[in-house]
């Protein structure tokens, strides 16, 4: 396989270098179990470098010597409720220095049961970042059709930082271990104390400038070594499909099939996947707006979209000058904004009877209009959150000028959502150095993606996106689909070109376009639709 000189030289294993709500599993820990009664577990397991960390010398500078590489895997059951099998191995704490003491890298590997038909390893990752990974292997090894399943052990892993890996807590409390908040000007300067505070607890915790996704990459690299296999398949959904990307920009010769579902642009990571996200949004109310214009003798919101879009900014400016009083709190234009997007994201019928609601509500008329409450408090996830963000690139707003600005312009391109996409946060005060560059992604490893064009999360552009950045991909887009994960989603052409890909190796010789099915279904576990996932704050957390 052939890449640009940007990617990382491949070495011989020897010179190897180095959701807020958590899944109801068997495999959760009690530093993920809980919030803020849970810390004092968290804190157990703080990420530190082993007190007795061997300081042999390695073979050149920034490389860890064989005993990462060659050391033993002791397989135990992950738990006492399922036949997976955990082990734990030690990675460098600092991959530029790997002899500067070790964390802990916990994954789990569920056997193919069919030996003689085994190819190798697949690995999977369910999103985040902060998302645990152990028992990714079970329920996906569930969906996946008996000539895959055949062909592979499935590998499940715990990032660096969370969970049974050395977990990272920066010891946030309160307001500090809420993921996100909407940005309110009454709330900028508390805001900003608490993104610094934020910033300075992690600047001042062991290896939390380490926690990147650049370093899950090559942990991951790690583990492939140790268990003794050439390369690796890979299956990403949302985030870890630039967590997939990172692995074949890293080590492209290591890299068999891939599959990357509901993709981010890795040419806009972090800042701009929430314009992104906001893109996306904007896209529904526009969707919303042509709609009803053209049914206008039954609603009559506007015979124009520009005339609907004015039916509901005239609601908003009601409700800005005469909230609507909800259980002692005031129902705001923020809340108005947002929920025309939650109704939007439904459909055009049901934008409609939220701005025919919302009209009912400012008249004195009964509603069913609620306030949610803001993103509950994890350290646990927010801690290796913000270090992914913040440790992964350069180009947040630095300093709280820059920070308000950047907010200000935001409101004004996107002022439906800009308020729920930005307010400080720790990045733009982030201390810790970055030892090295801003990851780019750009080869021609062959990767299959998989998205949904109205998915809000990850809108179709990011996934032509990472197109654009692995060259030699092959893109199958599922027109108008708007749910979070393809696979999961069960589009039949886009789950028969994914399952074909991974049992053969065989791309479609070029990209291809599905419709979406009246059959298509939505997981139902438990355990994915509590995986932590990039937020879109102030929609997404509402039901």
């Amino acid at each position: 396989m052939s890449t640009n000189d940007a990617t990382e030289t491949p070495m011989t294993d020897a010179e190897y270098p180095a959701r807020r709500a958590r899944r109801r599993s068997p495999l959760r820990t009690p530093a993920l179990a809980g919030l803020g009664g849970a810390l004092a577990a968290v804190a157990a397991l703080l990420v530190a470098p082993h007190a007795g960390a061997a300081t042999e010398p390695s073979p050149t500078p920034g490389t860890p010597s064989r005993r990462f590489t060659e050391q033993p895997v002791t397989w135990a059951a992950c738990d006492d409720e399922s036949e997976l099998q955990c082990a734990t191995i030690d990675a460098p704490v600092d991959y530029l220095r790997p002899d500067a003491g070790t964390l802990r890298i916990t994954f789990s590997k569920l056997a193919t049961s069919v030996p003689a038909k085994r190819r190798g390893v697949l690995f999977l990752n369910p999103g985040g970042p902060g998302a645990p990974g152990l028992d990714e292997p079970l329920w996906r090894g569930e969906g996946l059709p008996q000539e895959v399943r055949e062909q592979y052990d499935l590998i499940g892993f715990d990032p660096r930082g969370i969970g049974r890996s050395s977990a990272l807590t920066c010891g946030l409390v309160g307001d500090e271990a809420v993921q996100s908040r909407p940005y309110r000007p009454q709330r900028f300067t508390r805001d900003v104390a608490v993104a610094k505070a934020v910033a300075a607890k992690c600047a001042a915790t062991p290896t939390a400038g380490q926690i990147s996704t650049r370093n899950t990459a090559r942990d991951m690299d790690l583990i492939r070594a140790v268990l003794g296999e050439p390369k690796i398949s890979y299956y990403g959904l949302s985030y870890g499909t630039f967590l997939g990307a990172a692995y074949t920009q890293l080590f492209p010769d290591r890299t068999d099939r891939v599959v990357l579902d509901s993709n981010l642009d890795p040419a806009r990571i972090w800042r701009g996947v929430y314009d992104a996200m906001a893109d996306g949004a904007t896209a529904y109310f526009d969707r919303f707006t042509r709609w009803t214009a053209e049914r206008d003798a039954i609603y009559h919101l506007g015979r124009t979209p520009g005339a609907v879009e004015k039916s509901f900014w005239d609601l908003a400016a009601r409700v800005a000058q005469h909230p609507i009083q909800i259980d002692g709190r005031s129902y705001s234009a923020l809340e108005a904004r947002s929920d025309m997007v939650s109704a939007t994201i439904d459909g055009p019928e049901a934008g409609v009877a939220y701005v025919r609601e919302l009209r009912g509500a400012l008249d004195g008329k009964p509603h069913d209009l609620s306030i949610p409450d803001d993103g509950g408090q994890d350290d646990a996830f927010t801690s290796p959150f913000w270090s992914v963000l913040c440790n992964d690139s350069s180009t947040w707003p630095l300093g709280e000028k820059a920070t308000l600005d950047d907010i200000k312009r935001t409101i004004r391109r996107y002022p439906l959502v800009g308020d729920f996409l930005v307010n400080a946060n720790p990045c733009s005060f982030w201390s810790l150095p970055h030892t090295e560059p801003d990851l780019r992604i750009d080869n021609k490893v062959p990767v299959l993606l998989l998205q949904n064009e109205w998915d809000l999360q990850t809108p179709g552009p990011m996934g032509v996106g990472m197109h654009r950045a692995l060259r030699e991909s092959r893109l199958v887009m599922v027109e108008k689909a708007k749910n979070h994960g393809v696979y999961d989603d069960g589009n039949p052409c886009a789950v028969a070109v994914a399952n074909s890909y991974l049992a053969t190796g065989v791309l479609p010789n070029r990209d291809v376009t599905c419709h979406v099915a009246p059959e298509q279904r939505r997981t139902t576990d438990a355990r994915r639709s509590a995986v932590p996932e990039l937020p879109f704050p102030g929609v997404l957390a509402r039901p």
